[in-house]
């Protein structure tokens, strides 16, 4: 444990000597202390520490927000070096103090550091952007890239001896080097190699055990073996974000997907070697010689010669949720309430009607108050008794998922059967449903797994609010595609209920989006008897930020 100030003053009183060292000098090649932006995240720097005095035994230092530390010197006056990685841009401070032999600690000196964005990837190819790459015949560049991220095209492997792209690198894999992709595999029965290059190979492995498809970064080491890194569990037809860095500083290998630290290995000294960066194969041409070909889709590859940061791969990974319809049921017109920003409107069914709330209590003591829309002028009012709305623009999951909301009221104490609030018909079931059950007083949504009038399906419940009948509740459906996870959240942003999924994928519905009912239920029983209000759809899954959002009744325009 580092002793306190007043503890080194009273060893150094004890030893007789009471003189303070001179305040250290910090200098930095990389990152020096002007009015300029240097180097950038993930580049390592060099700080000298010295100071003037010549009985400084160590130095004490903290960089801004960190906890201090110490470095000793070699020799009693000899300067320490310290080596930093930036992990963010902008400014930041070096606070440095010398200690001498007696104890005695020096006065502060503050070293400013301006930060740039790490730097651009050496190495990058895309579909739109191939930079000049020597494409096989097995490549078609026809692809949609990953939704919700800003990755436009993908190029489609085959997975044959032609199914291979080469470019120039300049990366020296025997030294820090990053590397990233955007892969969707459509076939799991065997290794995989989506990027290679002599240092490295990136991509998915099967397990020797079990047979499980894994990824995989693998780096052969200077001692003549090899690092093989796995961890994850892709699946056939979704997009993952996967990076593997190597930091020849550390002596550290580590792999990523979806942002997300899959392994790391420690005391790896990696080979390297030069050669093309090789798309889709491991081969030195990625003809006959590969033995790993790519099937699927890939993009958005990048290499560095720098270490890519925690922080950047967590947003290189990010997938925002894409807003697929928006009624804000402030107005219907010829039995049609409006989509926010155009789109396909909801159409009215039986007595359904928008209720605006009125009433003249401004100028009438002895009024009625009316019931007040739940969010703005206007929300949706149903009777039970076939009064529903609908409309075309269905509730489209892609590979990241799907989510739901909704505002919703109902009397719970005069409720008597299970009621619908949202529901998405496919040919023979409910790709999903969002309901009240009576018997319970309580919220259930259900997703099936597959459109079949029997397939199996999961289910998240929670209670109604517990503030008494009639209250406003803010109700969303989330399904995760890549965690297999379906959470329901009632009344607030934090999850309610969640579940894990099993079986195959969501599925793409064919029929209209039901408010208000569910249109394969058969019996008429279902009806809603309340009031809804602001139903938002979205490829994707929403996070905590933009659930609030809606709760409160936002427009996320």
């Amino acid at each position: 444990m580092a002793l306190t100030t007043a503890a080194l003053t009273g060893v150094a009183a004890a030893a007789g000597d009471t003189e303070a060292p001179q305040a250290p000098v910090v200098s930095s090649a990389e990152y020096p202390d002007d009015t300029n932006e240097h180097d950038g995240v993930g580049s390592y720097g060099t700080f000298v520490i010295d100071s003037a005095s010549d009985d400084v035994v160590s130095y004490r230092y903290e960089w801004m927000g960190g906890l201090p530390q110490t470095l000793t010197a070699a020799e009693p006056g000899a300067p320490v070096s310290l080596r930093w990685l930036p992990q963010t841009n902008g400014p930041t401070y070096l606070y440095a103090q010398a200690i001498d032999a007696s104890g005695n600690v020096s006065a502060r000196t503050t070293y400013f550091v301006r930060v740039r964005a790490g730097r651009a990837a050496v190495t990058h190819w895309d579909p739109q952007h191939d930079s000049g790459a020597d494409t096989g015949t097995g490549v078609t560049p026809d692809a949609q890239g990953p939704t919700g991220t800003g990755v436009a095209s993908a190029a489609r492997f085959d997975g044959t001896d032609e199914a291979y792209a080469t470019l120039d690198s300049a990366v020296d894999t025997a030294k820090i080097f990053s590397v990233d992709a955007w892969v969707r595999p459509d076939a799991l029965g065997g290794d995989a190699t989506a990027v290679s290059r002599t240092g490295f190979t990136l991509g998915l492995a099967v397990n020797s055990t079990d047979g499980a498809p894994t990824w995989s970064f693998a780096l052969p080491t200077a001692s003549g073996g090899s690092v093989h890194l796995t961890g994850g569990a892709p699946e056939r037809g979704e997009w993952a974000h996967l990076v593997g860095v190597y930091d020849a500083e550390q002596h550290t290998a580590r792999l990523y997907a979806d942002g997300d630290l899959l392994a790391t290995a420690e005391n790896t000294v990696a080979a390297g070697g030069a050669g093309p960066l090789r798309l889709g194969s491991e081969g030195d041409t990625g003809g006959a010689d590969g033995t790993a070909h790519w099937h699927g889709l890939l993009t958005d590859v990048n290499v560095w010669d720098r270490v890519y940061v925690p922080e950047e791969i967590t947003a290189a990974a990010a997938r925002t949720p894409q807003r697929q319809g928006y009624w804000d049921l402030e107005t219907a017109t010829g039995g049609s309430s409006p989509q926010y920003g155009g789109g396909e409107p909801l159409t009215l069914a039986g007595d359904a009607s928008i209720n605006t709330g009125t009433d003249d209590c401004d100028v009438n003591p002895d009024c009625t108050p009316a019931r007040y829309p739940m969010v703005g002028y206007g929300d949706l009012l149903l009777d039970g008794d076939g009064d529903y709305a609908t409309t075309p623009d269905v509730v489209r999951p892609t590979d990241a998922g799907f989510s739901v909301t909704a505002h919703a009221r109902i009397d719970v104490d005069t409720a008597t059967h299970d009621m619908t609030v949202l529901s998405q018909p496919g040919e023979h079931t409910d790709l999903f449903t969002l309901r009240y059950v009576a018997a319970s007083r309580s919220w259930q949504a259900v997703v099936a797994h597959e459109d079949s009038a029997d397939a199996p399906t999961t289910t998240v419940t929670a209670p109604v609010s517990a503030f008494g009948a009639g209250e406003d509740e803010f109700l969303a459906v989330v399904y995760d595609e890549k965690t297999d996870q379906l959470r329901l959240y009632v009344g607030d942003i934090y999850v309610s209920d969640s579940a894990s999924v099993t079986g195959r994928d969501t599925w793409t519905p064919t029929g209209d989006l039901q408010i208000g009912r569910s249109a394969t239920a058969g019996t008429g029983t279902d009806y809603l008897s309340g009031e809804l209000d602001e139903v938002h759809t979205y490829a994707g899954v929403l996070d905590q930020t933009r659930l609030a959002m809606l709760r409160l009744g936002g427009s996320d325009a």
